[in-house]
């Protein structure tokens, strides 16, 4: 059974959700999460999806780090962290790209919580 950790006194659920559609074949951000200023940030989630699975390409980066580059998944994938602890103005960023122009829908989520 999965664990759900509730946000420390005084802290505010993080949810970020977004779409890119398009054809580029140069990253594009499909979603990002930014800690504010004065907060922690404790990254618990990454998920993605895409209607096309063998033409599309992500790209992870958190904290600066690129965590991979040029991954094709087979389908959706949620990554859970332990949960990761992001300083103030870290940023979560998940970017795909059409591997050859095709037209593409992505979808993704970041979850987590500031304290």
């Amino acid at each position: 059974m999965r664990q759900i950790l509730a946000p420390r006194s005084g802290g505010k659920p993080v949810a970020e959700i977004n779409r890119y559609s398009g054809n580029l074949t140069d990253y594009q951000t499909v979603v990002s999460y930014t800690v504010a200023a004065g907060r922690t940030g404790l990254l618990f989630e990454v998920s993605m999806v895409t209607d096309q699975f063998t033409k599309t390409q992500f790209k992870l980066t958190v904290a600066g780090v690129v965590l991979f580059q040029d991954i094709i998944i087979q389908a959706p994938l949620s990554l859970p962290f332990p949960p990761a602890e992001l300083a103030a103005g870290n940023i979560v960023l998940l970017e795909c790209k059409s591997t050859d122009g095709t037209a593409i829908v992505v979808d993704g989520s970041i979850t987590g919580s500031e304290i």
